[in-house]
């Protein structure tokens, strides 16, 4: 445990020790069952406060940054929480003579509402991690479609007296690969997962010798035709 740890644990610890000794001494006029409802409200008030400005929401090792989704209504409902139960607390203390039923019920009812503002902060958090996922799997889909045509051109690198025909129906679908966009399309998914098939199999046909150009320039054409339906798909 670091330093920063033992010194915020301090810190939680010496607050909610004044808070308790506050109300002790201070709130000698209320009832045994009263003063605790109190210090229990003001301690969740408390430990809400130290929770958002002494930790951090954003954690940079999360590439989704799912906890954005959510900040905007955890802040909201935290803060409305706060200034709900603490001022249903001064008004109960103001009042004469002190009804600890209804004052139980409504921090009740505000506790819940707190806790279901934070199910939907969660929620929220869910979503944009799930979007982050899926975003993230499309764009491995193109780069994978390129590391295929590299590990291509590699092998085509490796072979003396290529025939010119192969070399230049391997440039024009390279062009064609660089271009493709990423997509969240069921058919551009089938597109691309038919080309990667054809790109395994041009690099297979690279391997057999003596070399068969018309069935390697067969290939690379089909990989074309298909690039060109995939480049026709956009996002939707």
């Amino acid at each position: 445990m670091n330093a920063k740890k033992i010194f915020s644990i301090l810190l939680v610890l010496v607050g909610e020790f004044l808070i308790i000794i506050s109300f002790i001494y201070f709130g000698n006029n209320l009832s045994s069952e009263i003063l605790t409802l109190d210090i229990v409200v003001s301690s969740v008030i408390y430990s809400l406060f130290f929770i958002d400005v002494l930790f951090p929401m954003i954690d940079f090792n999360d590439k989704s940054q799912k906890v954005i989704g959510s900040m905007g209504i955890r802040w909201f409902t935290s803060l409305l929480y706060k200034l709900s139960a603490l001022g249903v607390m001064i008004a109960f203390m103001l009042t004469k003579p002190v009804d600890f039923d209804s004052q139980i019920i409504i921090q009740g009812i505000l506790f819940f509402l707190l806790l279901l503002g934070f199910f939907s902060a969660v929620s929220s958090s869910g979503k944009v991690e799930d979007t982050y996922v899926k975003e993230k799997q499309i764009l491995n889909r193109v780069e994978d479609m390129k590391k295929a045509m590299k590990e291509v051109q590699i092998k085509l690198d490796l072979i003396k007296n290529t025939p010119a025909e192969i070399l230049s129906e391997v440039l024009i679908l390279q062009e064609d690969i660089l271009y493709i966009s990423p997509c969240n399309n069921q058919d551009a998914y089938e597109l691309e997962t038919n080309l990667l098939i054809e790109l395994k199999a041009v690099k297979d046909c690279l391997f057999e010798f003596p070399l068969n150009s018309e069935k390697i320039i067969e290939k690379i054409q089909n990989c074309q035709r298909i690039c060109i339906a995939r480049k026709g798909i956009y996002s939707i």
